[in-house]
């Protein structure tokens, strides 16, 4: 989990000072080593679980999470546009966010409470690194998107599919515009759903 968090830091760091393009950034140096750990506490779980061959077809995801993709890039000099780079980067953290929600569910006893906690951090989630590439590929491209509070401005409307003035003039801004509406579709509706269950325990209680 602080390996995940560290990752989370230093990828925003590194979006706020302008230097996602620059060779050597603080991400690319810890990536690797979070990304061995995540890999080393997979294959040891692995070793103690009963069936392991189940518990690897059940977690492969994660194992294709926890790979070093930039440093494989980087060590093989393969050549990739910087979209996809950049999305690459996000793939440690996804695996670090899987971790969380698993420990979300364990925590929380109520398993409807724990599912919903587990929903609204991955929608908070997803949200924020949606604005992180959005403002990176439109920040100098797009003329309304001038600091990191326009993609804020730019995610707020689009999730809750209101519509926003800012037009995504890149292919990776038009991308994020298209998940993150459709994530606010799928979300919220699971937020109604858990309310409306709420009132109607309360209810019943009293």
């Amino acid at each position: 989990m602080c390996a995940a968090l560290l990752l989370i830091v230093s990828i925003s760091l590194e979006a706020f000072s302008a230097q996602v393009f620059v060779e050597g950034t603080v991400y690319e140096r810890i990536q690797l080593w979070v990304c061995l750990y995540f890999l080393i506490d997979f294959f040891l779980l692995m070793l103690l679980a009963p069936k392991k061959m189940r518990f690897l077809l059940r977690h492969f995801l994660l194992v294709l999470l926890s790979i070093p993709y930039l440093s494989l890039i980087q060590l093989f000099s393969l050549s990739f546009s910087a979209e996809v780079l950049y999305v690459l980067k996000f793939l440690p953290i996804m695996r670090g966010g899987a971790a969380l929600v698993v420990l979300v569910k364990m925590v929380v006893a109520n398993k409807i409470t724990g599912l919903f906690v587990a929903y609204l951090v991955s929608f908070f989630s997803v949200v924020y690194f949606q604005t992180l590439i959005f403002f990176v590929f439109e920040n100098g491209v797009n003329p309304l998107v001038k600091t990191y509070y326009d993609a804020l401005w730019w995610a707020s409307m689009t999730v809750t599919t209101v519509g926003s003035n800012i037009v995504p003039e890149t292919t990776l801004g038009k991308v994020c515009t298209a998940l993150l509406a459709t994530c606010g579709m799928t979300i919220f509706p699971i937020f109604t759903v858990y309310i409306t269950s709420l009132v109607q325990r309360m209810n019943q209680s009293r």
